[in-house]
């Protein structure tokens, strides 16, 4: 069996995607939290400070979207990037990588400073300390931290800040609902692939773990339908984010 480690912060969509993909694969694995003010006390043999990192008796890369090619290597059944749907996959891939993982800093970056904000600022920094504790100072300046961080400063430079935060938001959750379509999967696949595992996380990590009240997304019937299949896939707390964190549960959400 091999050695197989993921590296990263459980606060990070694309940490939760590689998870998500190791879950589906069924395989063993260790999650290794980053402490974010002493990333190379363990991703340093990387060379940076760059999540996820998944290494495989003792090879690493980067790229989370690699990760499923990389895991389809190794482990072949249950195929994340089956090569028959390349071009649809490879055509959403771009989207959720372009569009919808890099529009979930955007309230970091331009997002109203408020009393809102501030709080899930907060409650991130709380999940983050739960795997490698932070000191208080650090925690309490954490709202401020996310907007002066060099990756959300690199994100905006791929954003169109010129539309609105609510534009953009309700823009990405009307293609949500295209690329999801009629089903079962997204781009109409029989089978769950790569798409369902990088944006599932993202969509019940906020609710499962105290950052909104509800899950939003269930509010859309062919979403609610779309996430109860995906979560037939993944156990009750896929999110690599410690379970005393949890608040609220996905199965009652989604009942």
């Amino acid at each position: 069996m091999a050695n197989i480690k993921l590296y990263g912060y459980a606060t990070s969509p694309y940490v939760r995607k590689t998870g998500c993909f190791l879950y589906y694969k069924g395989v063993d694995f260790t999650h290794v939290p980053v402490n974010p003010l002493k990333p190379n006390a363990t991703i340093g043999h990387t060379n940076g400070t760059q999540v996820p990192v998944l290494e495989v008796d003792g090879e690493w890369r980067r790229e989370s979207s690699d990760h499923a090619r990389w895991l389809d290597e190794l482990v072949p059944e249950k195929p994340l990037y089956p090569l028959a749907h390349q071009a649809k996959i490879d055509e959403i891939d771009r989207w959720i990588s372009d569009t919808y993982l890099t529009s979930m800093f955007r309230a970091a970056i331009d997002g109203p400073f408020n009393r809102q904000y501030i709080s899930r600022a907060w409650r991130l920094a709380a999940i983050v300390s739960a795997d490698t504790p932070l000191p208080l100072p650090i925690r309490l300046i954490w709202p401020l931290g996310l907007r002066r961080a060099s990756f959300i400063q690199h994100m905006a430079q791929h954003m169109d800040l010129t539309e609105s935060f609510e534009d953009m938001q309700v823009r990405i959750f009307s293609e949500l609902v295209a690329h999801i379509g009629d089903g079962p999967y997204m781009g109409g696949l029989d089978q769950p692939t790569m798409l369902d595992f990088a944006v599932f996380p993202q969509l019940v990590f906020g609710y499962m773990f105290g950052l909104q009240e509800n899950l939003v997304a269930a509010t859309d019937p062919a979403v609610k339908g779309w996430l109860k299949r995906v979560a037939d896939h993944l156990p009750e707390n896929p999110t690599l984010a410690a379970d005393k964190m949890q608040v609220h549960s996905l199965a009652e959400a989604l009942a």
